[in-house]
């Protein structure tokens, strides 16, 4: 898993590093395996004059899975980092547990016949998953 951090109007000290990089590994080391890149925007959008201007984007690139986004706003820079990344990990971590459900429901079911087809059909709209092809 690449960490990639990116600062507009910041600086990134030594301290702020550190905390991103223990966030990121509390947050989604349990998915490490499914995770290619996580990259960071911190950003500071008024500048000087203070208020919730703290800007952070992260994004998260699965491996079979949809890229995730996950954006905060707040004025203090350890705050919105902590929101974002917990987030993040909670976001990744319905995307990769949906995304093996359907792996998991993709291959053939063997059972008997149309029992196994309306079991199959229920799960999914559970999952609430159709497939164009499909006709119920």
């Amino acid at each position: 898993m690449q960490i990639e951090l990116h600062a507009s109007g910041l600086t990134l000290s030594d301290a702020i590093r550190e905390h991103i990089n223990r966030r990121v590994l509390y947050a989604l080391s349990r998915l490490q395996g499914r995770i290619r890149r996580v990259a960071i925007h911190l950003s500071d959008i008024n500048g000087p004059r203070g208020g919730i201007d703290k800007h952070c984007n992260v994004r998260v690139d699965l491996v079979e899975a949809p890229t995730t986004i996950i954006e905060e706003s707040d004025k203090d820079v350890y705050v919105v980092l902590d929101r974002a990344l917990a987030r993040a990990g909670r976001t990744v971590s319905k995307r990769v547990e949906r995304s093996h459900e359907l792996l998991r429901f993709r291959q053939p079911w063997y059972g008997e016949g149309d029992l196994a087809q309306r079991q199959l059909r229920d799960r999914r709209r559970k999952l609430h998953v159709t497939r164009p092809y499909e006709s119920d």
